[in-house]
Order: structure tokens, then sequence, then C-alpha cells
């Protein structure tokens, strides 16, 4: 039984052209949803009362470059960076990254930091 030909793809609708691509190279589509769901991202966090964030993904928080303490852990360091973490289900978590004085770098919740005294 001889096998059908395979379907040929119709044109891209991108202004690129989908054979200017490289191999691997997301879709116009692609980057143009992805760019959409960043958007909604940022403005659902700015909803949620929480600090702004920069276009780099950074929140600009008030704590950062000060000694904080992580109550989880009872640790202390310096905040160096609070990003936001946007999981499949929807949900937006705050990373804390913090730097204790011996070097050694960890993340925790950004809930659970709070100014060192």
């Amino acid at each position: 039984m001889p096998t059908p030909d395979r379907p040929t793809l119709a044109p891209s609708s991108d202004s690129e052209g989908h054979k200017d691509l490289p191999p691997g190279a997301p879709s116009r589509a692609l980057r143009v949803r992805a760019a959409a769901g960043w958007e909604r991202f940022v403005r659902r966090a700015e909803a949620k009362g929480v600090y702004p964030v920069g276009v780099d993904g950074y929140e600009q928080h008030p704590l950062l470059n000060t000694r904080v303490r992580d109550t989880a852990s009872g640790a202390e360091g310096e905040l160096t960076a609070v990003t936001h973490e946007l999981h499949g289900d929807g949900r937006v978590v705050r990373i804390a990254h913090i730097r204790a004085v011996n070097g050694i770098e960890w993340t925790a919740s950004a809930e659970n930091v709070q100014a060192a005294y």
C-alpha cells in the first residue's frame, strides 16, 4: 500500500517568514504570546500590592542590600534580589535571594524575609 505524500505546509504569515528562522528558534507567534503572558504576569503582580517589578524581572524591594532574617530558617544575610516565578497553575511566587557574610547564598520565600535588627 503506497504511503500518501506528506501534506505541504502553508507559507507562514509571519513577516519574517518561517524559512529565515534558524532551527529551534521560536516563531513570531510564540514570541508575541510570551510577551503578552509576561505583561499579564506583571499586571497581576502589581495588582496584588507587591512592590514594583522592573523590566528585568526583579522586584524593587525596600530591603534590597540590607541585612535581613529568613524567619523560616533563622539565618541572616544581605537581601540581594527578589524575583517572581510564574507557576503553571497561575500562581506567582516571590523568591528572595539572600547572601550570608561568609558568601553562601540561598533562596527563601519573600514573605519570610524581615529586616534584621
